[in-house]
């Protein structure tokens, strides 16, 4: 009788320990940081800092890009700012690149890097994830970095901060670190 009673006993504080409210998560590091974004267009050549490298419209002549940009990929090496001035001294290059990936609304997947490069701030932080652009804020994983970032992991939520037809973004990038290494 007594393993019975054992038994039960486990399994109360079993599901006693499961259903208890956790603790939320605090980050160990938090920093918001711009990235602006001026797409080649044709005539901006001097000041673009991202392209349109891959289009099926123009690589094999179907329509389906024109509406929601379905299929296209864009480069960029932006600058990153600590204020949302474009003119504001960069502290680092957003690098990487964003896919058009929905033919019904404007949605991307990103994959990028913050290479910073200051005396407050030296090394790299690694974005992936989905952008359904028309949200007004979403979150992407922040996958890793280097440097000062070595090893961190985190949620950056990102809004569209300003934007000026299809030739210029700027996104505001709210980024917590919830794994911080140090070595």
């Amino acid at each position: 009788m007594s393993a019975k009673v054992s038994l039960v006993i486990f399994l109360t504080l079993l599901i006693a320990s499961c259903s208890a409210k956790r603790k939320p998560y605090t980050p160990c590091k938090s920093l918001v940081l711009f990235f602006h974004d001026i797409i080649y267009n044709g005539n901006n050549a001097a000041n673009a800092t991202s392209a349109i490298v891959a289009a099926p419209e123009g690589g094999n002549l179907t329509k389906l890009a024109a509406q929601f940009h379905f299929g296209n990929i864009a480069v960029f090496d932006d600058p990153i700012t600590l204020d949302n001035n474009l003119h504001s001294k960069p502290v680092g290059r957003a690098q990487g690149f964003y896919i058009y990936d929905t033919k019904n609304t404007y949605t991307s997947w990103l994959g990028f890097t913050f290479v910073l490069n200051t005396t407050d701030h030296q090394g790299t932080i690694t974005f992936a994830g989905a952008d359904p652009i028309m949200q007004k804020t979403r979150d992407i994983s922040v996958t890793g970095g280097t440097g000062d970032f070595f090893m961190h992991r985190g949620i950056a939520t990102i809004m569209t901060d300003a934007f000026e037809g299809e030739v210029y973004f700027r996104l505001r990038v709210d980024i917590k670190f919830y794994d911080c290494w140090s070595y």
